[in-house]
Parts: structure tokens; C-alpha cells; sequence
């Protein structure tokens, strides 16, 4: 459960973007807020009621969604075609591993020499678009262990 000031961190997070904050809302971004998750809507749904959450799936989906629309959260396909969600709100990039689908967080701070701020510049200058985000993806096979 989180301490009051990250719960009051999740509320300030939910009314910045215009939403209340509820119990279900709270839960799912502290479970997405970790490094390296990005579980699927019915890992998330599991994953919430191992740590003993009374909370349907139905709640989880219609959740995920209103979320993902106030820009709290980020929905992604991995490899498999699976939707995952990622809450890990530190500027990263994903190392995603395209035969087993996991997909691991890379911080930007351990990767100083990419300047996204001047991609999302070059690319509106040579398209006229407003870029608004960047998303990158590294694909291949992860480190054996």
C-alpha cells in the first residue's frame, strides 16, 4: 500500500490531467510505476489481486483506457502482438527482446549522447509536424543468462 505522500503524489498525478482519484486509478499506477513492468491488462488484473486487491477485470480495462487517454500511462504492442501498458514515468526507451517479448526499461540518463529533444526538432522541421512524443524501441535477443 502506498505511503500517504506517494498516494498524495497519485492524486496530484490524477487531478493535474482532470481526473479524481479512486482506489482502482491508484493501484494500477503504483503496480505500473516500477521499472521494467509492462504486464499485460490480465497480468496487471492478476497481478493486482495477488497482492490481495479486490478489483475486477472489467475495472482494469476501463481503467487502463482512461489512463492511457490522459497520458498518465503508455499502451504499446510487444513482439507477440500482445498489448502492455508502462507507467515508469522516467524518460526511457525499451530494449525489447522479439523471441521471448520481454522488454526491459533503459533509462535515457545511461544513454547521454541521445538528444530526443533535437529528433522531435529535425523531425518537425523536415516534415512540418508537431511532434509531440518520441517512442523508441530497441528490437533484438537479449543477454543469455
Amino acid at each position: 500500500m502506498p505511503r500517504t505522500k506517494e498516494k498524495e503524489s497519485y492524486r496530484a498525478r490524477l487531478k493535474a490531467v482532470g481526473l479524481r482519484h479512486t482506489l482502482p486509478r491508484e493501484r494500477i499506477l503504483t503496480y505500473l510505476d516500477r521499472k521494467n513492468v509492462h504486464p499485460t491488462p490480465e497480468e496487471l488484473y492478476n497481478g493486482l489481486k495477488r497482492r490481495g486487491y479486490d478489483i475486477g477485470l472489467s475495472t482494469v480495462y476501463l481503467n487502463l483506457h482512461v489512463l492511457r487517454e490522459h497520458g498518465l500511462i503508455y499502451e504499446f504492442k510487444d513482439p507477440k502482438g500482445y498489448t502492455r501498458y508502462d507507467g515508469y514515468n522516467e524518460p526511457h526507451v525499451h530494449l525489447t527482446d522479439v523471441e521471448t517479448g520481454k522488454v526491459e526499461d533503459l533509462p535515457l540518463k545511461n544513454l547521454p549522447d541521445l538528444d530526443l529533444e533535437g529528433l522531435k526538432r529535425l523531425v518537425a522541421e523536415r516534415t512540418g509536424w508537431e511532434v509531440q512524443d518520441v517512442r523508441i524501441e530497441f528490437r533484438g535477443k537479449g543477454p543469455e543468462k
